[in-house]
């Protein structure tokens, strides 16, 4: 959404639950699916005497996450309480970072959009249970109690809702792609609160915010913003005055319902964690897990486009790692180029995979089949329809190119005596249009290597048929 006569702001909050097999500050296995309140322990529920202790894997993946984002990592950050009453938070505090965070600066670049966002801070801290309800009652699960969190927080850089959904899928791709965190919006491990203000256009103060909390996929982000945004515009035009107010997002009704008004860092009582020390790091454990870091999706992006690939293709191949998985494989398999890898990839199995709705997990060709199709095209004992027939077969049963082509009767015709037999029916057949071509008409020269690949069932090489064409026209005259 956009308005000539206001300018929209929009700041971005991200929980990323990261990739560990404990918790944040207990070793009670996250697995937040198992049956409820059967993951849990007097420390993440938070029972009189209990200590914490940080779990080392979190903070590395933290640290990952961190640089590959530009960020500073600090080599001294804090502990903190963060205090606030639900009835999914048993300690009635949550352990977090505030004053010093594990790193600060950084920024990430949009694609397609010459843009970059400032990230402010990225802090750790541990994630709060969960509220089931019906009808009836409202449920507790503490599973989820204790899980480590990242939070990512930009600043308010973002002026549209495109942009928002651009930075938050780019965000979670990058992520995925360091192990950090499977991002899996669903399932609750990459939740977004968007604050959102707009102001009259030439005023350089902010306007007041609106928070959204918890939104947990990109739909939900685009209505919630759209909704503040349009509310937000509605009430300065009727000279209402906004209040700084956060609020729940309903799917459903789509509305925004109020959850509390004026929330401030005073409101949480922030203080010092007393059970914790402060977190030391030495620069040469941050310099061995910068020299880990892979290659992230704009540079990834970069190198395919220069290696030929067209940015669509190659956004697609980075932001589905299986995909680029199985791209890097017919380039093994088969020798394939990039342009054979991507036409039989990224366009014809694609496309068959979207008229059958599947995924290529469901997708029934693997990676060596796909690679003994192009092989036996490059070959000539296939001719590119009969190639895509034998693609969609194989898709449907399963089974192997040879294997199939064999059964199906698709190998292609490159017997020279049966083109010049059929070369010479179709231009008996034809007497109109090969007079016609004779006289100059060469355009119908096309008519006729139809006819003879129709007469062919499209198992011979066109450019072989046309050749055979061309010198049995000749000696015709």
């Amino acid at each position: 959404m956009q308005s000539k006569d206001y300018e929209i702001i929009i700041g971005l909050e991200v929980h990323a639950q990261l990739a560990t097999r404990s918790k944040m500050f207990c070793r009670c296995e996250v697995d937040v699916d198992a049956a409820p309140n059967t993951k849990v322990c007097p420390i993440c529920l938070g029972l009189p005497g209990i200590l914490p202790q940080t779990n080392d894997q979190a903070i590395k993946l933290g640290i990952r996450a961190a640089l590959a984002l530009g960020c500073s990592v600090n080599l001294e950050s804090r502990w903190a309480r963060k205090h606030y009453f639900s009835p999914d938070l048993p300690k009635g505090y949550q352990i977090t970072q505030y004053e010093h965070p594990l790193a600060t600066g950084g920024a990430l670049e949009l694609p397609g959009m010459d843009k970059k966002v400032r990230i402010r801070r990225l802090h750790l801290e541990e994630d709060a249970g969960k509220l089931v309800h019906s009808s009836r009652e409202t449920l507790v699960d503490f599973n989820r109690c204790g899980v480590p969190l990242a939070e990512i927080v930009t600043e308010p850089d973002i002026s549209s809702v495109e942009e928002a959904d651009t930075y938050l899928k780019e965000l979670r791709l990058v992520l995925r792609s360091l192990g950090v965190s499977d991002a899996e919006m669903e399932r609750g491990h990459f939740r977004c609160e968007p604050n959102i203000s707009v102001r009259p256009r030439g005023q350089e103060k902010l306007g007041v915010r609106s928070e959204i909390k918890n939104l947990n996929s990109f739909k939900a982000v685009r209505e919630g913003i759209e909704r503040a945004v349009k509310d937000q515009i509605e009430w300065l035009e009727q000279g209402e005055k906004i209040v700084q107010t956060t609020y729940l997002w309903d799917e459903k009704l789509r509305e925004l319902k109020p959850m509390r008004a004026k929330e401030t860092a005073a409101d949480y009582r922030y203080f010092p964690e007393p059970d914790l020390p402060p977190l030391i790091l030495a620069g040469s454990e941050i310099a061995e897990i910068k020299s880990t870091l892979p290659d992230l999706p704009a540079v990834k992006r970069k190198k395919l486009i220069e290696a030929g690939l067209s940015e669509q293709d190659a956004a697609v191949l980075v932001a589905e790692p299986e995909w680029e998985e199985y791209f890097k494989g017919l380039l093994v398999e088969a020798s394939a180029s990039i342009k054979e890898a991507s036409t039989w990839l990224l366009n014809e199995a694609r496309g068959i995979m979207a008229e059958r709705k599947e995924t290529l997990a469901e997708f029934k060709v693997p990676v060596k089949e796909l690679a003994s199709l192009i092989k036996l095209l490059r070959d000539g004992k296939l001719t590119r329809p009969a190639a895509k027939d034998l693609l969609a077969a194989m898709a449907d049963k399963g089974r192997g190119a040879a294997e199939l082509m064999e059964e199906l009767d698709l190998g292609s015709v490159s017997d020279e005596g049966l083109l010049e037999e059929t070369a010479r029916k179709v231009i008996e057949e034809n007497p109109d249009v090969v007079d016609r071509y004779h006289k100059g008409k060469t355009g119908v020269l096309g008519f006729l290597v139809g006819q003879c690949m129709k007469k062919l069932r499209g198992k011979a090489d066109p450019n072989a048929v046309r050749e055979i064409l061309l010198k049995s026209l000749q000696e015709s005259k």
